[in-house]
């Protein structure tokens, strides 16, 4: 097994401690934030065009967003059989400092369907498709991540 690189310390004692926490959340939470801020936003938006807003559109909404993530989870363990490999922490931040890309691609989709289709229909079709596009562009985020940082190798 290759021996793994320690990364370089920047600094020590308190502040140091200091650092490797605020290292820590914004690694393992940086997608989770993007798809927060997406979520909300793309609510918002679609709330914002259009005048159907109620109880049973928010709860339409939710569904759509977790029908989605359902979804996803499935297909990507291999319908629960297969165990995911997690990214390398250099990977996440950098992914996570393209999310522009991840966010404003799944509110332009949330927008759009607002805009297309009629009726509660819209509600869990723009919270789906924003889910699934905030997604598949996460995936495209760290692919090219994982590119930029093999290419500084």
């Amino acid at each position: 097994m290759a021996e793994q690189k320690q990364p370089e310390r920047r600094s020590s004692g308190l502040f140091r401690l200091f650092e490797r926490g605020i290292d820590t959340a914004a690694r393992n939470n940086i997608t989770a934030m993007g798809y927060s801020i997406s979520i909300t936003a793309a609510f918002a938006l679609l709330q914002t065009s259009r005048s159907d807003t109620g109880i049973l559109a928010i709860f339409f909404f939710a569904a759509g967003a977790v029908l989605a993530f359902a979804i996803i989870a499935c297909l990507a363990s291999g319908f629960f059989r297969e165990e995911l490999e997690d990214e390398a922490s250099n990977v996440k931040s950098l992914a996570g400092a393209l999310s522009f890309l991840s966010v404003g691609l799944a509110l332009g989709v949330a927008y759009v369907v607002g805009l297309l289709i009629p009726g509660l229909a819209a509600w869990p079709v723009s919270a789906f498709l924003a889910t699934v596009v905030y997604v598949a562009s996460v995936g495209v985020e760290l692919t090219m991540a994982h590119w930029i940082l093999r290419s500084e190798e």
